[in-house]
């Protein structure tokens, strides 16, 4: 039926066809939803490397911003900005283009002379990471002039071993702690966290693939660490502290590319 020449009609008819079409094409990629998917045939069947789950909901969102030719962070983004930091409980995020510009800001944004002189990052200080991780976490330690300092990986965990942190550890010249969560199992943040209190450090915690996770540790100590409350939506067991990772460092990251566990196509 043709809407004539008023524009609002005209995207409500958009929008509505949209959902049809998405309800429609999209059946497969709805959560729980495994009586729509084809039949897995060899040599044929496109796997995809990464879970796409989605509704007419965000197919109608994606096609809404684009008719209003939002190139740039418009109303969504801004929307997704305090959704998230509403989620987490922490005051402030900020949309970017992927999780790696966000670890380079991150890093960057303690070389700013706004950090005090006695906290901030130059020119040949020491930052340690992990031996074996995602390029995008030591990539920007290299990008400020800072060194990197590697300690070994947890073959069961992926993650850091943390007892190797003090052997790292060079007076005068580590400045920071810079690591991802792996593959959605937190780092030990009661050692990490325990090591940078004693020595002043940063803690740029890598939550790209962890969105989500969390990690707990007794009250005692985390009140010790300036934690006193658990993360919003996080019943308390009276015995824990637990919060989301990400919400325990100085600065935190995460990415939304299509394998992590929410994504936004693109987006940090």
């Amino acid at each position: 039926m043709s809407q004539g020449t008023d524009p609002k009609k005209i995207r409500q008819e958009i929008l509505r066809l949209t959902r049809d079409y998405s309800r429609i094409t999209h059946a497969a990629q709805r959560s729980g939803d495994d009586s729509a998917r084809s039949p897995f045939t060899p040599d044929e069947t496109v796997v995809p490397y990464a879970g796409r789950v989605f509704t007419e909901d965000e197919v109608e969102a994606a096609v809404s911003s684009a008719l209003d030719f939002w190139l740039t962070l418009g109303p969504e983004g801004e929307s997704f900005e305090q959704e998230l930091a509403s989620f987490l409980g922490v005051k402030h995020t900020l949309l970017v283009n992927s999780g790696s510009s966000a670890n380079l800001l991150a890093l960057t944004a303690l070389t700013s002379p706004k950090i005090p002189e006695k906290r901030r990052l130059r020119t040949g200080d020491e930052v340690i990471t992990c031996a074996a991780g995602f390029p995008t976490t030591v990539a920007p330690i290299l990008q400020n002039g800072l060194v990197p300092v590697f300690i070994d990986n947890d073959p069961v965990t992926g993650n850091a071993r943390v007892e190797q942190l003090e052997m790292a550890f060079q007076d005068g010249k580590t400045r920071a702690v810079m690591m991802a969560h792996t593959l959605g199992n937190p780092f030990d943040l009661g050692a990490v966290l325990s090591f940078c209190r004693k020595h002043d450090l940063w803690l740029i915690e890598d939550n790209c693939d962890s969105l989500g996770s969390t990690y707990s540790m007794p009250v005692a100590k985390a009140k010790e660490l300036g934690f006193t409350e658990n993360s919003p939506g996080i019943p308390s067991d009276g015995i824990h502290i637990t919060r989301y990772t990400g919400t325990w460092g100085g600065l935190s990251t995460q990415s939304f590319y299509p394998p992590h566990h929410m994504t936004m196509g693109e987006g940090g």
